[in-house]
C-alpha cells in the first residue's frame, strides 16, 4: 500500500517541477520582450514562484527567481532593493558553505552575481494639476517631461476581472487629486516612491490608451466619451524660493565641541556637512543662511538673535556626538532631536548637558526647561515631524550608497540652540566622533555628501508632508 503512494508522490513532484520550469522559462522569454506588459507578467511570475520556493526551501529556484525579479525591476524601474539584498544573502550563504567544503585537491569555481545598480532619480518636480480635454486626461507638471520621466505598462491581474493601466512619472504630488469618469472604474494618483508618482487607471473593460508628452503635460487618451471640464483642478504646491532655511553648524572657533578618536574635532566635521547641505538646498531653489561658514566663535545669544531676526521656515543645528572612552566602541549612529521639555530621556539629558555646557555658565538648567515648556505645541509637533522626516531620509540615502547604518534615533529634549527658532527646528547629531570606525566615515567626503543629500531629502519630504497636512 505504501509503495503506490510513494510512486504517486514522486510522479506529482516531477510534474510540479516540470510545471515550475515551464513557467520560469516562459517568464525568461517575457522578461527580454520589448513589451512592458510581458515584462511585468514575468516580474509577477518570478515573485509568485519565489514565494513557493521559499516555503519549500528550494534555494536553486529562489536564486533564479530573485535574479529575474532584479532584472525585471531594473527594466520597469521598480524598487527591488529588498530582493537584491535577499539575493546577496543567498549568495554569501552558499559561498561560505562552498569555502568550508573545498579541499586542497578540489577547488570549486564560484560565480559572483553582480548586484543590479539601483536607478537613482532625484526629482523635486511636482504635479501641478489636471483637467479633461474632451476624452483626454491631461496632467500638468511644473517641468518639461522627457521620455525617461514617463514609464507605462498594462497589467491584467491573474484571477481578477478587469484591466489596470499604469503610468509612473518622476515627480511628486503634494495632495492626492480626485479624478473621476463615469466609464472608468477608478483613477488613482499616489506617491509610489519618494521621487515617483503612480497613476493607475482601472477599468472593467479593455481600453486602448495612448499617451504623449506635450511640454509640461502628460496627455492620456483613453477612448472614452468626452468630458466637459471648463476649469482645471490645481494642486497645492511648495514654492521653494519662498522657503528660508537657517543652518547652524555647532560650536566653532575657541569652542571645538567634542574631541573624538585621533583628535578629530566636532566643529570641523559639522561645518563640512553643513556647507554641503547648504549647497544642495540652494541648488534646489531654497534660500539658505548659515550662522557660520568658517571656523568662528559664536555665542548662543548671537545665534538666537540671528535666528529670530531672519525668521526661517526651518532651523537645523548640526552637531556630532561623543561618549567617554570606555564606551567608545559601543555608541554609534545618527540621532535627531527636537525641542520638547516633556519628552526628555536619560540619553537626551546627557546630550543636553554636553551641547548646552557653554550656555549653562550664565543660565540655570531650570530656565532652559521653562523656555522650552513655553513653546507652542504646534511648533513641537511640526519639529517632531521634521525630525522623523530627516531621520528616515538620511538613513535611506546612506543605505542607497551602501553604508551600513541602523535606524536614526528621534527624541525630544531641552536644547538652548533650538529655543530661538520660531518655526520647526531640529538638532542633528551626525554620528559619534568617539567611535573609531564611525569617525572615519564622518570625515569621508563621499559619506558627508550622502549624509547632506539625505538631510536635503528630509527637508523636501517635510515640506511636502506639511502641504498635505494643511
Amino acid at each position: 500500500m505504501l509503495r503506490p503512494f510513494l510512486l504517486l508522490l514522486l510522479l506529482t513532484t516531477l510534474l510540479f517541477s516540470a510545471s515550475v520550469k515551464q513557467d520560469l522559462d516562459g517568464a525568461k522569454k517575457n522578461l527580454y520582450s520589448t513589451s512592458k506588459e510581458k515584462q511585468f507578467k514575468a516580474y509577477d511570475t518570478y515573485k509568485r514562484h519565489y514565494i513557493r520556493a521559499l516555503i519549500n526551501g528550494d534555494v536553486k529556484t529562489q536564486k533564479r527567481c530573485l535574479d529575474g525579479i532584479c532584472i525585471a525591476g531594473k527594466k520597469l524601474r521598480i524598487d527591488v532593493s529588498d530582493y537584491q539584498n535577499k539575493r546577496s544573502k543567498l549568495e554569501s550563504g552558499s559561498s561560505s558553505k562552498q569555502k568550508a567544503s573545498v579541499t586542497k585537491t578540489e577547488k570549486i569555481k564560484q560565480v559572483k552575481v553582480k548586484k543590479e545598480k539601483k536607478v537613482k532619480i532625484r526629482s523635486q518636480h511636482a504635479l501641478r494639476g489636471f483637467t479633461w480635454e474632451g476624452n483626454a486626461l491631461v496632467l500638468d507638471f511644473d517641468f518639461t517631461l522627457k521620455a525617461k520621466d514617463v514609464n507605462y505598462f498594462k497589467l491584467r491581474p491573474e484571477g481578477k476581472k478587469g484591466y489596470r493601466y499604469i503610468f509612473d512619472v518622476n515627480a511628486i504630488v503634494y495632495k492626492k487629486p480626485v479624478i473621476r469618469h463615469k466609464e472608468i472604474k477608478r483613477i488613482t494618483v499616489s506617491q509610489y516612491r519618494r521621487d515617483t508618482i503612480r497613476i493607475v487607471i482601472e477599468s472593467s473593460k479593455e481600453l486602448t490608451p495612448r499617451f504623449r508628452r506635450d511640454g509640461g503635460s502628460l496627455v492620456i487618451t483613453l477612448g472614452v466619451s468626452k468630458v466637459n471640464a471648463p476649469k482645471a483642478k490645481q494642486m497645492p504646491r511648495v514654492t521653494k524660493k519662498n522657503k528660508l532655511i537657517v543652518i547652524d553648524p555647532g560650536h566653532g572657533g575657541r569652542d571645538g565641541g567634542a574631541v573624538g578618536f585621533k583628535k578629530y574635532l566636532e566643529k570641523t566635521i559639522v561645518l563640512q556637512v553643513s556647507k554641503r547641505l547648504a549647497k544642495i538646498l540652494r541648488q534646489e531653489g531654497y534660500r539658505v543662511k548659515m550662522t557660520r561658514d568658517r571656523d568662528k566663535t559664536l555665542s548662543l545669544k548671537w545665534r538666537t538673535k540671528f535666528t529670530r531676526k531672519n525668521k526661517p521656515d526651518l532651523f537645523l543645528s548640526i552637531h556630532a556626538n561623543a561618549v567617554p572612552k570606555k564606551n567608545a566602541h559601543k555608541a554609534r549612529g545618527v540621532e535627531i532631536y527636537y525641542l520638547d521639555a516633556k519628552k526628555g530621556s536619560k540619553r537626551s539629558s546627557r546630550l543636553e548637558r554636553k551641547e548646552n555646557a557653554a550656555d549653562y555658565r550664565a543660565m540655570d538648567s531650570s530656565i532652559s526647561k521653562l523656555f522650552s515648556a513655553t513653546q507652542s505645541r504646534a511648533k513641537v509637533l511640526e519639529s517632531n515631524f521634521l525630525a522623523i522626516d530627516l531621520g528616515q531620509n538620511v538613513v535611506s540615502r546612506l543605505r542607497d550608497n551602501k553604508y551600513k547604518v541602523k535606524d536614526a534615533k528621534v527624541a525630544g529634549g531641552n536644547f538652548w540652540v533650538l529655543v530661538g527658532a520660531t518655526s520647526a527646528a531640529a538638532l542633528v547629531e551626525v554620528g559619534f566622533v568617539s567611535h573609531p570606525q564611525e569617525v572615519k566615515l564622518l570625515v569621508n567626503k563621499r559619506y558627508q555628501q550622502a549624509f547632506a543629500e539625505g538631510l536635503a531629502d528630509g527637508v523636501d519630504q517635510y515640506f511636502m508632508n506639511k502641504a498635505r497636512r494643511h
